[in-house]
């Protein structure tokens, strides 16, 4: 089966979060067609999460994720109906990322060489499935590179390899004030004007910069405090929402942050906000290293380039690399997390030249 015709079956197996059960069990299917013993976990609610593998010691792995998000905006055609228009291949998740998958579950079935596959659920929500996976690390120690089958980061770079991603963290700022009746202000500290000259100090936080995967970055996403009484308001939280580079820590810029903050006004904590599951953290593997050199010599040789990239945002990847080497390599596909999603026809067919020659390179 052709990486196409695959992709058609993808895309019409919904599999928003959730709601992954489906897909995971067509994959089961089609990776123990192809040879492979299939080890499954699963998240609550019998959502699965997969790793594969097929021969003796295999180095080379591929990574996807089942999961899309829900169908956004008004489409121009059934998202769950693999559409071709000057082609472009339309539908839900036919760029992030079952266009990928497509293409190297192909690649895979025009090769018998070992290998392993890890898929997962639950990527476009809080990467459940990777950090459980995070408790199996020893499964990934004889992978020398895993290669993530996400689309392009910026769209439209065929040849662009992705090196690393920028990691993320939420942060928890507490302010205290002293109550005091309204009449009486120079009685009291409003803990909400506090907090709004700490959040107007952020545009000084000493960021780092020019790093191999950009520059940290951060933004206020949420901020509460109110009295209901005649009486100054005595707390007020804010959140902040950072993205971390090579280096960091949730609890590295927690401490910045906090001896930051604390210098403008002494009387606030710093926490890092509980989401219930580890953030994911920067990662970047270097170029030098021989097995991602041979990728960009059969990315070169297929595509007629090859440059290296970054990524902006978080996603499983972050979370795998912790394990093992990671790259990503996609198709080009654009619109995803929005109405019509497509992802370029051309490219999942050069997705899936250049995965089954890497079977016979990386082994």
């Amino acid at each position: 089966m052709g990486a196409i015709e695959l992709l058609s079956d993808l895309v019409s197996i919904p599999s928003t979060f959730p709601n992954e059960q489906k897909m995971g069990a067509y994959c089961r299917g089609k990776l123990t067609e192809l040879g492979f013993s299939v080890r499954q976990f699963e998240l609550p609610g019998s959502r699965p999460v997969l790793v594969a593998s097929r021969g003796e010691n295999p180095s080379l792995a591929f990574f996807g994720h089942m999961d899309t998000v829900p169908v956004y905006g008004s489409w121009d055609t059934d998202p769950y109906e693999l559409v071709e228009k000057e082609g472009k291949l339309y539908g839900l998740g036919a760029g992030d990322m079952k266009g990928g998958i497509a293409a190297f579950l192909s690649a895979l079935e025009r090769s018998d060489a070992p290998a392993m596959v890890v898929l997962t659920s639950d990527e476009e929500n809080n990467s459940a499935g990777s950090h459980l996976l995070s408790s199996h690390s020893d499964l990934f120690q004889g992978i020398k590179l895993m290669v993530s089958a996400e689309p392009a980061e910026h769209g439209n770079q065929e040849g662009s390899i992705l090196l690393g991603r920028r990691g993320r963290a939420v942060y928890e700022v507490k302010v205290e004030g002293v109550s005091s009746h309204a009449a009486h202000l120079d009685r009291g500290v409003n803990a909400i004007e506090k907090a709004a000259e700490l959040v107007c100090s952020l545009n000084k936080f000493p960021s780092k910069k020019n790093t191999e995967i950009g520059d940290q970055e951060l933004f206020v996403r949420e901020i509460f405090g109110a009295n209901t009484s005649l009486s100054l308001p005595e707390s007020a939280t804010f959140q902040i929402d950072m993205h971390l580079v090579t280096g960091q820590t949730d609890e590295s810029e927690r401490s910045r942050l906090a001896s930051f903050l604390r210098d403008v006004y002494g009387d606030c904590r710093v926490s890092v906000f509980d989401r219930g599951l580890p953030y994911n953290m920067p990662f970047y593997t270097s170029p030098e290293n021989p097995e991602v050199h041979a990728l960009r010599a059969v990315v070169h040789e297929v595509v007629g380039k090859a440059s290296w990239s970054h990524g902006e945002s978080v996603a499983d990847d972050n979370v795998m690399a912790q394990m093992c080497p990671l790259i990503s390599y996609g198709p080009v596909a654009r619109n995803y997390h929005a109405a019509n999603e497509y992802v370029d026809r051309q490219s999942i067919l050069n997705c899936e030249n250049i995965y089954s020659r890497l079977l016979s390179v990386i082994n």
